[in-house]
């Protein structure tokens, strides 16, 4: 995580194999990859960003690993690894905007009293939770293509059963429960795949990744705009369950918008599982398979990568390897190969989960690996407490005024979702431009874009007019969009691959514990008509500016392994 490549470790695409000269050390081999020098953490390294650590054997390997990908370029196969991991941040939000906008329609069908709205989100967030742990684990045991297609076919098929339920908000959150474990892991694993396959040089178009996710909001807005907004009973109407039977109320069959909306963003899902499974041939990351010991099969994938993209063969071989682990006094072990018995397949995948969970004290037995994984957990608390606030109940704070006060109808309302979520795909511009600045990269685009989100909350409190609303919730959500672009990028870029998956899942975990208090705190405001609730949420996020501050490491122009 912590090396720089020389300018010209990187291969001219016009010279030819044979003329390729490149040194690993000796001399002997057609690399030459440098490392940037070793600096004790100290509170000045941190202001800078320069901490660094001396290189292993792994590191050393990965880093041939990436040299055949930078001569590999963004071809044909990267842009399809791009797409693919974006409709992940699509459906990240796409979901969750989508719940958030039918909420008050489940609220006023089923009767829920308002001591109990956000359980939804509760039960959302702790979903979330669960799914980016597992699956982060998971990604680093079982590799990255099993986790890649999971993710979206569990959240498919529960988010389609959502419709099911009548009178039964218990059960909608049970499922939504479920359906959110398969959510959760799209963030960590995808940002993870992104990354182990990009070529370094082109690596801030991870960055560019979060433009999906408003774009999931944006296409969410409209089909509830066209679905919830439209088929959906009085606003006034009391629940059916709650009063004599034939008087006027919210029945089901006039309440049936938000049923089609999470149907047809079940069946978007679906739609992409199928284009990950079926359509496209995912080849597992060759840094995973390094980091596991299988270095041939890396070597293997990384031929078909360059077939895919219609490029010259790699020329790296095991014997490059091999030389690394000569180098350094050290020996590859061997992974047995040929098919296995059930019994044995059992016994390798407990070994396997056994062996990552030891893997995981390097990021507390190592000091760097430490101070990075705190501070990083403490700005991810921080920022999914804020736009949880800002997410479960900006929108039913918009559609309050909207409608309560007459200025407006709910369409009228989901519209206007649609002026405020859409200018969030400026967010993720700025940070793929902001991180390519020399003076600026990932740690000061995290300060500035965090400080901004707050402030954009605080000044929400001093606006009383829809269209200051709106403004600055536009405002808001485009810092928060910037804030995630740089932070899902950079936080994968920081750990090494053996726990690279494990670490983002961890994080993410975290900040989804966030996100499960921050209904409960909320709710309590909400019902007060305090503003509250938004200086909660900005106290959350400007605590993340301030330990980004001291985050470590720099990763613009450095290498990753």
């Amino acid at each position: 995580m912590s090396y720089e490549p020389k300018a010209d470790a990187l291969r001219d695409p016009s010279a030819t194999r044979q003329d390729e000269e490149m040194t690993t050390g000796n001399g002997s081999t057609p690399y030459d990859v440098d490392f940037v020098h070793t600096e004790v953490l100290t509170v000045g390294s941190m202001l800078r960003g320069t901490a660094a650590n001396a290189p292993n054997a792994f590191e050393k390997k990965a880093a041939l690993i990436n040299a055949e990908l930078d001569n590999f370029g963004f071809g044909r196969y990267q842009i399809c690894i791009w797409f693919l991991t974006g409709f992940g941040y699509f459906l990240d939000l796409a979901w969750a905007q989508g719940v958030g906008l039918i909420a008050s329609a489940i609220y006023q069908e089923m009767n829920v009293p308002a001591g109990r709205t956000g359980l939804i989100f509760t039960m959302a967030n702790a979903g979330l939770a669960i799914g980016g742990l597992g699956f982060g684990l998971l990604v680093d045991v079982i590799g990255r293509k099993w986790a890649f297609n999971l993710t979206c076919l569990i959240t498919s098929m529960f988010g389609m059963l959502l419709a099911a339920p009548k009178y039964n908000y218990e059960a909608v959150c049970g499922i939504y429960f479920l359906s959110s474990i398969g959510l959760g892991g799209n963030i960590p694993i995808d940002a993870t795949i992104a990354l182990e396959f990009l070529p370094q040089n082109r690596r801030y178009l991870v960055s560019l990744l979060s433009m999906w996710q408003p774009i999931g909001v944006v296409v969410a807005s409209g089909i509830a705009y066209g679905t919830a907004a439209k088929y959906r009973c009085d606003v006034e109407l009391p629940a059916c369950n709650a009063v004599a039977s034939g008087a006027a109320c919210c029945s089901v069959s006039s309440n049936m918008g938000w049923r089609y909306l999470v149907i047809v963003l079940g069946c978007m899902t679906l739609a992409i599982f199928f284009l990950r499974y079926f359509v496209f041939t995912f080849y597992e990351s060759p840094k995973f398979l390094l980091s596991k010991g299988k270095e041939q099969e890396a070597i293997d994938v990384l031929h078909k990568i360059a077939k895919f993209n219609r490029a010259p063969p790699p020329v790296l071989t095991i014997e490059h390897f091999a030389e690394i682990d000569q180098a350094q006094s050290q020996s590859t072990t061997a992974t047995p190969t040929g098919q296995l018995s059930t019994a044995q397949t059992t016994k390798k995948v407990a070994r396997d989960v056994v062996r990552s969970l030891s893997h995981l004290k390097a990021l507390f037995t190592n000091k760097l690996q430490a101070v990075i994984f705190v501070l990083l957990a403490i700005a991810y608390i921080g920022d999914y407490w804020s736009f949880n606030l800002a997410g479960s109940f900006l929108p039913i704070v918009l559609l309050r005024n909207n409608v309560s006060s007459g200025q407006g109808t709910v369409t009228d309302t989901y519209r206007q979702y649609v002026y405020i979520y859409l200018p969030g795909i400026l967010g993720a511009v700025l940070a793929l431009l902001s991180v390519q600045l020399p003076l600026v990269g990932r740690k000061w685009s995290l300060v500035f874009s965090a400080a901004m989100q707050g402030l954009s909350m605080a000044m929400y409190t001093q606006v009383k007019t829809t269209a200051g609303y709106v403004g600055l919730n536009a405002l808001q959500y485009i810092m928060q969009t910037y804030f995630n672009a740089v932070l899902y990028a950079s936080a994968p870029e920081l750990f090494d691959t053996a726990y690279r998956g494990s670490a983002s899942g961890m994080l993410s975990c975290l900040g989804r514990l966030a996100g499960i208090v921050a209904p409960f705190a909320g709710q309590h405001y909400l019902a007060s008509s305090s503003s509250g609730i938004l200086w909660l949420g900005a106290g959350g996020i400007w605590l993340s500016a301030l330990v980004m501050v001291f985050l470590p490491v720099e990763m613009r122009d450095r290498q990753m392994f």
